[in-house]
């Protein structure tokens, strides 16, 4: 009987050993001439790296690898360089550069707090970042500094009781693009780029957040919960105009222009009610048409 039993359990645990894993790919940025799209992914070990890939999605190549979730990758305005977060020295998540081939990988923030989701500006010349004020981490007070490029002269921009987070700069570099939960919802908000003259954008009783301008500054790329589940939206830069680009509702995240602005990348959940549920990279027109798949999100 017991005999019998375990050569029926033996394939069995084979069988559940070697099922797909669900693969999480995410937050991906197209390099600044448009050839290539870096990303975060947990796909060889269960940990969050950083990855790169050509822009149709092939030659997939891993860029970092160290202990802890390396995260939210940006590009320097001329492509040499990859900005991300890691908790790789043990604490609290940093600001960290690496080259774009991965090489080369120095840290940028000494700080108490969460410090990460780093962007680059336009001239290269500064990076936006978030801290975490809350000591706890729980719940946060995300805060939107600025410092200089090399991780010197840190300022806080917001400075205020809310959370203001993802924040993105202009083409120009001249305003700053976040959401906020100031009103009790996520809205949209722009400000200088000394933090004075804050304007919020939207003004409705849905949560819109993971927000980018264009690169020619005529219209803003957006997530938005007002359909029922998180989808992408694009509006004006004055936030008329407001279009639903997708309508599959499997849970949205994070779209970025490509360099010409023709095109939006985005990351995807095919669950969003489950955390183990996988998630990819697409990549559509900007009028939501043509939509196609960078990665596979189960092996």
């Amino acid at each position: 009987m017991f005999a019998t039993f375990f050569t029926f359990l033996t394939p069995l645990l084979f069988l559940l050993q070697n099922q797909p894993r669900a693969i999480q790919n995410s937050d991906p940025v197209w390099s600044p001439n448009g050839s290539k799209i870096a990303f975060m992914s947990d796909r060889d070990d269960g940990d969050i790296e950083i990855y790169v890939m050509n822009a149709d999605g092939s030659n997939q190549t891993r860029l970092t690898q160290a202990p802890g979730r390396d995260a939210h990758p940006s590009w320097s305005p001329d492509g040499s360089k990859i900005y991300f977060q890691s908790p790789r020295d043990g604490g609290l998540p940093q600001v960290f550069v690496m080259n774009a081939d991965g090489s080369n990988q120095q840290r940028l923030t000494h700080n108490p707090r969460f410090s990460g989701v780093p962007s680059a500006s336009p001239d290269g010349r500064h990076i936006l970042f978030m801290i975490d004020e809350n000591p706890t981490l729980d719940p946060h007070h995300w805060q939107i500094y600025v410092m200089d490029a090399d991780g010197s002269h840190q300022k806080s921009l917001s400075n205020n009781a809310w959370n203001d987070q993802v924040p993105r700069w202009s083409a120009d570099g001249k305003s700053i693009l976040f959401f906020s939960d100031r009103t009790g919802k996520d809205q949209l908000y722009t400000m200088n780029s000394d933090g004075s003259h804050v304007i919020r954008l939207t003004n409705d009783s849905f949560n819109n957040h993971s927000a980018a301008w264009s690169h020619d500054g005529q219209r803003i790329a957006f997530t938005s919960d007002r359909s029922g589940s998180w989808e992408i939206y694009v509006m004006h830069a004055d936030a008329s105009g407001i279009v639903q680009l997708t309508r599959s509702a499997p849970g949205f995240g994070v779209p970025l222009w490509s360099p010409d602005d023709s095109h939006i990348t985005f990351g995807q959940s095919n669950d969003p009610a489950r955390e183990d549920s996988p998630r990819d990279i697409y990549v559509m027109r900007s009028d939501g048409n043509q939509v196609r798949r960078l990665t596979h999100g189960a092996r």
